[in-house]
């Protein structure tokens, strides 16, 4: 399959944009006609929890929100930057960068974990008014569950791949993966899945199986960024499956698609597992979590990482 992620004769941008501009299209032919962004839940739902008081649910929130801003916040400004192995547009050959500033938020991970922010800004807000005594606005009721779905199922994708597939891989390749153990990296790809899990536990908010179009938008509009930040912005891809010119370029992007689908639906089964048995919920999570992470650097890399 290596010839998948390899350039041929002919460029395969036209597929891969007639194929991502097709689902995208559907999906927001189904959001229109299926009326899923309408209300579902109730206010004690969104801003409320059946296990935990309201301010402290109020206060848990809050201090996800703040976590994900300081976090965005902090790489943006780190003067040392993060140092990546990108594909050049123009010359299609690796090259070591170093990314600082702004261009620090072009990964898809630090996408996840804005997706994450904001849905623990809308949720605190609720939790908010809720304790205050006000009446959550429809906006929140309507927009949270699809933000919390986006949160899950991108936020699973994040972790997996890191921890199952970068990690090891780049580690195998020679490079250095200490960067991986940041304390902002250990955050976006552990304390993503870890308070999202808590959240799903304790919060009242259900996800439905239609809303799996919205991780997959989130998706496709990264893809859109990636291509257009390659072709007018920084000139790099970051992840060189994302260049729609390979020769498996729409295999790859469909690919891509189907897999945040299938982690949003390991997150669904996990929130319908809650609603039937809280218990049973709370060890699934937990056992899920802790299998996905890794916070330290492997024994067999170490020496190599010193």
């Amino acid at each position: 399959m290596h010839w998948l992620r390899e350039y041929g004769e002919s460029d395969r941008r036209l597929e891969t944009a007639a194929l991502t501009t097709f689902i995208l299209l559907a999906m927001l032919y189904y959001i229109v006609t299926s009326g899923i962004v309408e209300v579902s839940h109730t206010q004690s739902q969104i801003a409320g929890s059946q296990y935990l008081p309201n301010i402290l649910l109020a206060l848990f929130r809050t201090v996800a929100a703040v976590i994900s801003i300081f976090t965005l916040v902090s790489i943006c400004i780190d003067e040392e930057g993060s140092v990546s192995l990108p594909v050049f547009y123009d010359s299609r050959q690796r090259s070591e960068v170093v990314l600082l500033g702004a261009h620090r938020l072009i990964p898809f991970t630090v996408w996840s974990f804005a997706a994450f922010g904001l849905y623990f800004t809308i949720a605190a807000a609720s939790s908010w008014v809720l304790v205050l005594g006000g009446e959550v606005p429809d906006w929140a009721l309507a927009s949270a569950p699809l933000a919390f779905a986006t949160a899950c199922g991108t936020a699973l994708l994040v972790t997996v791949v890191v921890t199952f597939y970068l990690i090891p891989s780049n580690a195998a390749k020679g490079y250095d993966v200490s960067k991986y153990f940041e304390w902002h990296e250990i955050l976006m790809h552990n304390g993503n899945v870890i308070i999202l899990g808590m959240e799903l536990v304790l919060g009242g908010i259900g996800i439905t199986l239609g809303m799996v179009v919205f991780p997959v938008i989130f998706g496709i509009v990264y893809i859109g960024f990636a291509n257009a930040y390659a072709m007018f912005g920084g000139g790099i891809y970051l992840y060189d499956f994302l260049d729609p010119r390979l020769k498996g370029g729409p295999v790859i992007h469909f690919i891509l698609l189907l897999i945040i689908s299938v982690f949003y639906c390991v997150a669904l089964v996990l929130n319908a597992l809650t609603e039937w048995n809280f218990i049973a919920g709370c060890l699934a999570v937990a056992f899920g979590v802790y299998s996905i992470m890794k916070v330290r650097i492997p024994s067999e890399f170490r020496n190599q990482s010193a």
